[in-house]
């Protein structure tokens, strides 16, 4: 009985015990993390720092910690951007505790990317703009380099085209070379990749673009490196500025699963407008008439009168058609003090507003960082991306090109009994028949491991590989041809490229205000392509891809007859590096970084391998000093500068050196012949560059900013240009030039509205650019030249000033055009020899202006870009106004001399050049009558989004749930009368890229589009 009673008692105490424990571990932690005004901070993190419990809150600030003990917890609260705040919360079962952070001043805590490594916004010295990953996909831009522009001063973005896939050119403090690439490092993860637009070559009047394949999804930030204290860490690859791109990693907190979805639709922005079949018949006839005939003018095409009266046929809108796109992306995300996660999976396939184009991606991503001891970490980054480009002709190559040049309006699309008419330009039939696929397979994938042997001391090794293998299809079948079988092209490439690193780095703490960080490294690059110099070809019933038996029969006649031309290591390139940095700071106010590289390259002779590119830069903040503490105006007065030298070997390996190439055959045995000026002499192209820089915040940094003054002059630019008629070729690359680019930049970022529910931010970056040539040692403007772009490189003028005849007007008695001479002097007489540098390539101005609207869960988002002054060349206007030939007349040409007395913009028509005294050709019609202002502000982005209420989303069992609209280039402001004054046409070679900013020929517009989408994550 005692036994059963002490047993009864023993079993009450376990239940009391269990009950008590379990009551222990009930309790949670719940609440918001809220910025100074109230708004929510969606991905704070709320960390207790007894144990691994963390979390990050949702859209609208909330959070949630469940499995807590009683008692008294210390809480880690941190937001980028905001001073981190600490604070102890007593748990009594479920328990609220709502927290609101300050922002950091200028957000001097936040993590920015330097080369090899990071420092917080405070340390910087450099310039560098950040752009986060999120401004990087609000639109569905081509590829994600495009979304850049407006987002940073000093950043000039061009978007190619609306072509699916198509590139951007970027120009980060103007254009520092003339034949060398001008086209920034791109870095990702620290792996220098592939940008360049030429691998493909230029068919079809399209530069493939290697960028394209990089998922935007996946982008974390991207910075921007713009003088020599932040890019001069990069040396001789640093001169046209440094883009890293850095990839979104796993981060602290329980697993999580990210999906975003969007659709759209798209239409070209804008276009040229051109006479419709009967306007261009009269048109045509008017010019006859005017040139002294009789009788009913002679058409193009064969066709008479009678049949071109039948035709009004609008091939524009036969070529495009709304475009429609979809973009999928999922992500997990998990993280842990030693193992952090991200994986992701995407698809996109961007159908552009030209019929038949478009571009398709899908790829995957792992980032792995594994942290087992506190000594030893590795992180594993593996991204594989395939994006496959349906294409077609554009400009000059046709497609829309022709429905803006040689498809006439009196031309029928189809014969009487059904075929394709053939007797002119009929891109419908091109667009109908031609089978066109470039395929492009990238692998990113890196290697780091970390050892920290001894306290503040970081050794890493990283290896890392960017390989490319792109096939470029095209078959044409036998009815595009008229022939009785097809014909099949393939240009097969394979890009290699890797690069080895192994950096060292110190923390060294002086004394309390003293502090020390050493970097050294060392690093090797290779890269080099395999790849049929003149691609394969033959006749086939099919793609090569699909037609097996005709590309065995292809190679095997190309050997045959010494035409079979493959390069294994082709355009290898090696880069062996040393490089070191040291920061040194004193009482957070002083702040002084010195670096230095060596970089080796194959591409220069035993005599100029090495170059050494040293740079300084500090900064000092003004507002830490005594005079300053506590002003209630100046929350931050930052001044910086720098001075270093960077430098450029972007241009195409083995010049030093003479080579040669097999091609052909002569008596049955193979050619050798030299294909270059060898120059022993050749060395690095040089920028001396300066930078001055005062970042500020005033108000409690309600307005804040920096404003920047450059200087950067190029010395021994490299420029492939006129040599000795005596070597037997026209063109040699040599160092020859100085250039200087000298400008302002500035970005202002205000908060002009700040309410417990309602926010309004304005951020505006605004930059000029003066760009001057120098020298140009003996060479004359006629020595180098851009493309087939009119344009030229001369002493006092920018790159690629156009050169011109100057246009005075007409002559309304007669209707003639009247020029002026090198002197001023008016002459009816055309001339080329009359041609003087003519206008301004750069704009005056370039920016952004963007504006935030934020009420509760509500947010609208506009951004304008634009560009001020500057002047835009069309050189497809002298073959669509004036001159009547087999072309397509613009609308604008209504302003035309028609008789005596008229005062006009455009002189009489005539269908002979000689009715221009001196005028041989309508090709040499190159004249200051068609540089137009280049001015526009185009509105490229408003995004209205809502994040629903959480308690909704946490009905559906999600954490978080996003709606928005948005829409790309829904107007634009411009005086151009010629279609789209935001142009980067086609180029043949890094110095027409440079020549040719402001030249548009037969250039496909950009798109207009809207995009609708959610995201979501649980």
């Amino acid at each position: 009985m005692k036994v059963f009673y002490l047993k009864k008692h023993y079993l009450l105490v376990l239940l009391v015990l269990a009950a008590l424990g379990a009551k222990a571990q009930t309790g949670s932690l719940v609440g918001k993390v809220l910025d100074e005004a109230g708004l929510p901070l969606p991905g704070a993190s709320v960390q207790i720092k007894s144990s691994n419990k963390n979390t990050l809150t949702s859209t609208d600030g909330t959070y949630k910690i469940v499995g807590l003990n009683n008692g008294e917890v210390s809480l880690l609260i941190s937001y980028i951007g905001y001073q981190p705040k600490q604070e102890s919360v007593r748990i009594n079962g479920n328990t609220v505790a709502n927290f609101s952070l300050k922002p950091d001043n200028q957000s001097l805590n936040e993590v920015v990317v330097v080369g090899y490594g990071t420092q917080t916004r405070r340390e910087v010295t450099g310039s560098i703009s950040k752009i986060t990953g999120d401004k990087l996909t609000s639109i569905p831009t081509p590829s994600f380099e495009a979304s850049l522009q407006g987002q940073a001063p000093g950043v000039q973005v061009t978007q190619g085209s609306g072509l699916a896939g198509s590139g951007s050119v970027i120009r980060i403090r103007g254009i520092g070379s003339i034949s060398a690439g001008g086209d920034p490092l791109y870095v990702v993860d620290g792996i220098p990749v592939t940008a360049d637009p030429f691998i493909g070559g230029n068919r079809g009047a399209m530069n493939q673009n290697p960028l394209a394949t990089i998922n935007p999804n996946d982008i974390e930030s991207v910075e921007i490196l713009k003088d020599a204290g932040a890019a001069g860490i990069y040396g001789s690859r640093g001169a046209n500025g440094v883009i890293l791109i850095t990839t979104k990693r796993g981060k602290l907190g329980r697993p999580t699963i990210n999906l975003s979805t969007k659709y759209g639709l798209s239409t070209y922005a804008n276009r040229p407008e051109f006479v419709n079949g009967p306007e261009w018949l009269q048109l045509r006839q008017e010019a006859w008439t005017n040139d002294g005939n009789t009788g009913l003018a002679p058409l193009p095409g064969g066709l008479s009168w009678a049949q071109a009266e039948q035709n009004n046929t609008d091939w524009w809108d036969l070529l495009t058609q709304t475009g429609r796109s979809n973009d999928q992306s999922a992500s997990f995300t998990q993280g842990t003090e030693k193992l952090k996660t991200y994986v992701s999976a995407n698809y996109s396939n961007n159908e552009s507003f030209l019929r038949g184009n478009s571009y398709e991606r899908y790829g995957f991503r792992t980032n792995i960082d594994v942290k087992p001891t506190s000594y030893f970490g590795a992180s594993v980054n593996i991204g594989y991306d395939k994006g496959t480009n349906t294409r077609v002709n554009a400009a000059w190559g046709g497609g829309l090109g022709d429905a803006m040049s040689t498809a006439l309006p009196i031309y029928p699309v189809y014969n009487a009994d059904g075929t394709y008419f053939s007797g002119g330009a009929n891109p419908v039939r091109n667009v109908d028949l031609l089978d066109w696929k470039t395929k492009n397979q990238r692998t990113l994938a890196g290697l780091t491991l970390e050892f920290k042997p001894v306290k503040n001391l970081s050794v890493k090794l990283i290896g890392n590989i960017d390989n490319m293998d792109i096939k470029d299809d095209i078959f044409t079948p036998a009815s595009l041809r008229n022939s009785t079988i097809g014909n099949a092209n393939s240009y097969p490439v394979k890009v290699f490229n890797n690069t080895l690193t192994a950096t060292a780095n110190y923390d060294l703490q002086l004394t309390e205000k003293n502090k020390l960080n050493f970097l050294i490294g060392a690093e090797t690059q290779n890269s080099y392509r395999n790849l049929f110099t003149n691609g394969i070809s033959g006749d086939a019933n099919g793609p090569f891809s699909k037609d097996k038996e005709s590309y065995n029969k292809a190679v095997a006649n190309l050997a045959a007859n010494n035409a079979l031309i493959y390069y294994a290591g082709s355009n290898k390139d090696t880069f062996r590096s040393l490089f070191a940095r040291i920061n040194y700071a004193y009482d957070n106010k002083y702040y002084l970084q010195v670096l230095v590289r060596q970089d080796g390259s194959s591409k220069f002779g035993p005599n100029n391998k090495f170059g050494t590119f040293p740079a300084a830069s500090a900064s000092w903040y003004i507002s830490e000093e005594d005079f300053l503490k506590g002003n209630k105006v100046i929350s931050n007065l930052k001044l910086r500068t720098s001075y270093g030298l960077v430098g450029s070997a972007n241009f195409p390996p083995g010049q030093y050196y003479p080579q040669f190439q097999f091609k052909d055959s002569y008596n049955g045995n193979p050619v050798l012949f030299p294909t270059n000026v060898a120059n022993p002499d050749l060395k690095w192209e040089e920028g001396r560059n300066y930078d001055l820089g005062l970042d500020f915040g005033l108000f409690n940094n309600r307005i804040s900013g920096e404003i920047s003054y450059y200087n950067k002059k190029t010395t021994g630019a490299l420029l492939n240009g006129g040599v000795s008629p005596s070597t037997g070729f026209p063109n040699g690359y040599v160092n020859v030039g100085e250039i200087l680019n000298e400008g302002v930049e500035l970005s202002l970022n205000t908060v002009n509205i700040k309410s417990d529910s309602f926010k309004w931010i304005t951020r505006l970056n605004i930059s000029k650019n003066r760009n001057e040539v120098l020298s140009l040692g003996a060479l004359t403007p006629d020595a180098v030249g851009g493309g087939t772009n009119d344009t030229r490189i001369a002493i006092g003028y920018p790159i690629g000033v156009n050169f011109l005849v100057r246009f005075k007007g007409v002559d309304p008695a007669d209707g003639l055009p009247i020029w002026l001479d090198k002197d001023g002097y008016e002459t009816k007489t055309f001339s080329l020899d009359n041609r003087v540098p003519a206008g301004k390539i750069l704009p005056d101005y370039v920016g952004g202006l963007t504006n935030t609207f934020s009420y509760k869960g509500f947010e609208l988002n506009t951004l304008f870009t634009f560009a001020i002054g500057g002047n835009l060349y069309d050189g497809s206007a002298k073959r669509q106004l004036g001159i009547v030939t087999d072309w397509n007349i613009r609308s604008d040409i209504s302003d035309r001399w028609q008789k005596p007395g008229d005062i006009a913009r455009f002189p009489r028509l005539t269908m002979n050049t000689n009715t221009y005294s001196g005028l041989s050709s309508e090709w040499q019609y190159n004249s200051t009558m068609f540089l137009y202002d280049a001015t526009f502000v185009r509105l490229r982005e408003v995004t209205l989004s809502y994040n629903l209420p959480v308690s909704f989303a946490n009905k559906l069992r999600l954490q978080n749930l996003k709606v928005f609209a948005s829409g790309m280039n829904l107007l634009t402001f411009s005086k151009y009368p010629g279609g789209d004054p935001e142009i980067a046409r086609d180029f043949e070679n890094p110095q027409d890229r440079n020549l040719s900013p402001n030249v548009t020929y037969l250039t496909t517009p950009q798109q207009k589009s809207l995009t609708f989408g959610l995201s979501t994550s649980f």
